[in-house]
């Protein structure tokens, strides 16, 4: 039976040495008072289990949770150690009895089987839930008994000489009234409340002592006694204040009032990103340390929160918006978020800068007006220079802003004749005397005739103007003559080329290219004060010589004046007209005659 008690002590301290898990516990501390039964199991009581004469005991004890299943008690507990031989019908003829006061104090650890299950820590809410439990425990330890024992010799008449030699050495013996003791056993508890807890316990004490009742020699000096100790108990269970109910004291508890986990310091962290609500500007979105526990979805650097578009990567100046045409406008709010633009027009560019957006404008790369979509007018005439044939003069829109300048429904480009009303049959030209031959042509322009006498009505008539108009050429080749005596050939200056001044057909009206021919000379003569210039008019063949000579003249004189206009002074130019005395190509074909409608234009030195 010795050897049956060690080895479940044994098994006990090995199952009090293995550690559990670390845990959440709450309510760790516990005082409580017992009352119950001491029971003497020496020499002079057979059984190693059952005292054939318990007596009353009662104590007080504190106990300390390490966790839900382990926990530490201290406890002190007074009782009576009582024995008799007189208590077995064999053992009577010896005669023994023992008492002794019994204090008892032990260091107790106790592994409670269902200990999780009481305390159970809610990882969602981060809050400790109580849940009343019946729940068995074994316990071991380490602790002192003290007694002083009476022992009893007297024995009866037929005591064997054994037990009254041995008892004689007993009385002599000097033992130790205060013993090591290792206590085990078993109990049970259940929780009243959860403050409140109601135990009852059997627990055993080894004494490794035959001396607790003062015998042993007198009786079997081969079997240390042991006790008993059986108690019903109850137990105040309190801990430092937690109003959060979290586990974690609010002495240590960084939110004393919120639920929270111990890796947050008893704080609350309802996103999981390990920032407590209370640090944490976006506590319900899972974020970042660097931003405040805010997301940063997009990774500019800007938090969800504080960015205009949380999904794409943007600018802070644009509140973490993209602006791929870095024009300054975010793409959410650019109208044309691929092409630099402005900001009045959400984004979108004005190249010309008319004030009209390019998708808007019909002209984008030259500056217009609104009235006509963004495109130009440069002669002013309402008609969008891209529409108008004639983009520099002011016209009619049924000539596609050509001018009609004799207002005869032909456009000047088209009208040979573009200063004197006339017929499409004539290009534009007049027929005064309505007789079938134009005026350029008719010699009688303002009597009707026939066209073998070239407009005149027979060749009486006929021959009789072309000696006038013989007479008059003669005196305008004179005056030639005379003006050109007025300019030293030796003179001329040799690199000054000029292009000559082309016109249209029966037209002394300067057209736009050339004006730009004469603006070069207009400069020529403003950087050389000592040049004079000379105008040579010509024409082609069709029409009268006479009318030809007079439509050369004109055209040197539009030349002349057009330089005027520009700052030439009158006195340095001299004009002519040749009429078609001198072709510079053939009149054969319109290219020729094209060339020999011209004003050439020379410069001598003075």
């Amino acid at each position: 039976m010795k050897l049956t008690l060690r080895n479940l002590y044994a098994v006990l301290l090995l199952v009090g040495i293995h550690q559990a898990h670390s845990q959440q516990v709450h309510q760790r501390w516990e005082v409580g008072a017992g009352l119950g039964l001491s029971g003497y199991l020496g020499d002079l009581n057979k059984s190693d289990f059952f005292s054939q004469e318990p007596k009353g005991s009662g104590g007080v004890f504190g106990r300390y949770h390490f966790n839900r299943s382990w926990a530490l008690r201290g406890a002190l507990t007074f009782g009576t150690l009582s024995g008799n031989d007189a208590n077995f019908e064999d053992r009577k003829v010896r005669g023994f009895s023992t008492r002794s006061p019994l204090t008892d104090f032990s260091a107790i650890v106790e592994y409670d089987f269902l200990g999780r299950q009481r305390f159970k820590y809610d990882s969602t809410a981060f809050q400790v839930r109580f849940k009343r439990r019946l729940s068995p425990y074994l316990f071991t330890g380490a602790g002192v008994g003290f007694t002083n024992p009476k022992p009893n010799f007297t024995g009866t008449a037929t005591t064997p000489d054994i037990y009254r030699q041995g008892a004689i050495a007993d009385q002599a013996a000097n033992y130790s009234k205060s013993n090591f003791v290792v206590p085990f056993g078993i109990g049970v508890r259940y929780d009243l409340a959860e403050h409140w807890v109601l135990g009852a316990e059997a627990g055993f004490r080894l004494a490794f002592s035959d001396y607790l009742d003062g015998i042993s020699k007198g009786a079997n000096p081969n079997r240390d006694d042991r006790y008993k100790l059986s108690t019903v108990s109850i137990a105040y269970r309190f801990d430092k204040k937690d109003t959060d109910r979290d586990g974690i004291p609010d002495e240590k508890d960084a939110c004393p009032t919120q639920p929270g986990s111990v890796k947050m310091n008893g704080c609350p962290d309802r996103d999981n990103d390990g920032i407590a609500d209370k640090d944490d500007d976006c506590p319900d979105t899972f974020g970042l340390a660097a931003y405040k526990g805010c997301p940063d979805t997009d990774g500019d650097g800007i938090r969800d929160k504080d960015d205009a578009c949380p999904e794409v990567a943007g600018l802070v100046a644009l509140q973490g918006c993209p602006d791929r045409d870095k024009d300054g406008i975010a793409d959410k709010d650019d109208a044309c978020p691929d092409v630099a633009g402005l900001a009045k027009f959400k984004g979108c560019p004005d190249t010309d800068k008319d004030g009209i957006e390019d998708k808007e404008d019909e002209c984008p790369t030259v500056a217009g007006k609104a009235e006509l979509k963004g495109c130009p007018d440069a002669d002013g005439d309402g008609i969008a220079d891209k529409d108008d044939a004639c983009p520099d003069v002011a016209g009619k829109a049924e000539l596609k802003g050509c001018p009609d300048t004799d207002g005869d429904g032909i456009a000047d480009k088209d009208d040979a004749c573009p200063t004197v009303a006339g017929v499409a049959a004539f290009g534009g030209c007049p027929d005064t005397d309505g007789d079938g031959v134009e005026d350029a042509k008719d010699r009688c322009p303002d009597i009707a005739g026939k066209a073998e006498f070239e407009g005149c009505p027979d060749a009486k008539t006929l021959k009789a103007i072309i000696k006038a108009e013989e007479k008059k050429a003669k005196l305008e080749a004179e005056l030639a003559k005379k003006q050109k005596g007025t300019l030293d050939p030796t003179k001329i200056v040799v690199d000054f080329k000029v292009e000559p001044v082309l016109f249209e057909s029966n037209s002394a009206v300067i057209q736009s290219q050339y004006q730009m021919v004469l603006d070069e000379v207009a400069n020529t003569m403003a950087k050389n004060p000592t040049y004079k210039l000379q105008l040579s008019g010509h024409a082609d063949s069709k029409g009268a010589q006479v009318h030809n000579q007079q439509l050369s003249e004109k055209r040197a004189q539009a030349c002349f004046e057009y330089l005027r206009t520009k700052g030439v002074d009158a006195t340095r130019i001299i004009f002519r007209g040749f009429g078609e005395s001198l072709p510079a190509a053939s009149n054969a074909s319109e290219e020729g005659r094209q060339q020999n409608r011209r004003v050439e234009v020379k410069a001598f030195r003075q």
